[in-house]
């Protein structure tokens, strides 16, 4: 064999080798695919997900279909008539208030084994702020026969106190501005202690008070006086914070028992707003 022809032999060898061979040089076209574990979770996103709704569970009012009896199981005489006439308002079908046979400082809820009643009484006891509920016990603590389905046992905690108070809406009431005269509440309406519990929800907004008294007359509207043209506008807040009352100068005849006024402002408290929050008598 001459060297020209052993010379194109060893080239072909080579070129057989190259096109061949696995070197790190090699045609783009390889197969062979090497990953770099290191590199997986900077190149591969996670899976996306989303996370379940949140939900929400809203329980019915039920005020319909059961008969509630309101007993008073406090020392407020009357309050259970005036939680009847509340409840009334508010739509439950209520029956002639009686008299609990023991005094409780938190009220209870009873109900009789119906799912109706059941419900009813659920209702009336988050309307109170979220008081007891219990099934009915074979002797109702009331003077006399039940005749109900639900009977409320009236305590000192919720005796007298609004539906709006109970149920925690009073207090989106906001504090009021005003000059920091004194506002005396007048006893007018017939409610024993209607004036007192006004005092305390005007002083919680704001009002400088003084102690409370009764009027010499009853009235149905409330009135508001003032004794001075500097409380006049001071009188005029606390018209519209119990509803748009009529506001008048105070007259000579002071119209309390003891004839005059240690304040500024008179509040002459009648029957349309005893007893009812300010955010009622705003609403």
């Amino acid at each position: 064999m001459n060297s020209q022809i052993a010379s194109a032999l060893l080239a072909g060898s080579l070129l057989f080798v190259a096109a061949c061979g696995g070197g790190s040089d090699g045609d783009s076209s390889a197969t062979t695919t090497t990953v770099d574990p290191s590199n997986v979770s900077a190149t591969t996103a996670a899976p996306a997900t989303t996370a379940a709704p949140a939900t929400t569970t809203t329980v019915a009012m039920v005020v319909e279909g059961a008969t509630v009896i309101v007993a008073n199981g406090n020392i407020a005489g009357g309050s259970a008539g005036r939680m009847s006439d509340a409840l009334a308002l508010e739509g439950f079908t209520v029956g002639t208030p009686v008299n609990g046979t023991e005094k409780v400082d938190d009220s209870v809820v009873y109900h009789v084994d119906d799912a109706t009643a059941q419900a009813v009484a659920t209702s009336l006891a988050a309307k109170l702020g979220g008081v007891l509920v219990e099934a009915l016990p074979e002797e109702p603590p009331i003077e006399g026969e039940f005749t109900g389905d639900v009977l409320l046992l009236l305590g000192n905690a919720q005796a007298d106190k609004s539906i709006a108070e109970l149920s925690g809406a009073s207090t989106n009431v906001d504090a009021i501005e005003n000059d920091g005269s004194t506002v005396v509440v007048a006893n007018g309406s017939g409610v024993s202690g209607s004036a007192g519990r006004m005092t305390e929800r005007l002083e919680a907004v704001g009002f400088t008070v003084g102690t409370p008294t009764n009027s010499t007359a009853q009235a149905t509207e409330s009135v508001v006086y003032y004794a001075s043209d500097d409380a006049k506008a001071d009188a005029d807040v606390v018209a519209t914070a119990m509803g748009g009352l009529t506001v008048l100068e105070l007259p000579d005849d002071v119209p309390t028992d003891s004839g005059t006024l240690d304040g500024d402002i008179l509040v002459v408290l009648g029957t349309d707003e005893a007893d009812k929050s300010l955010a009622d008598l705003a609403g």
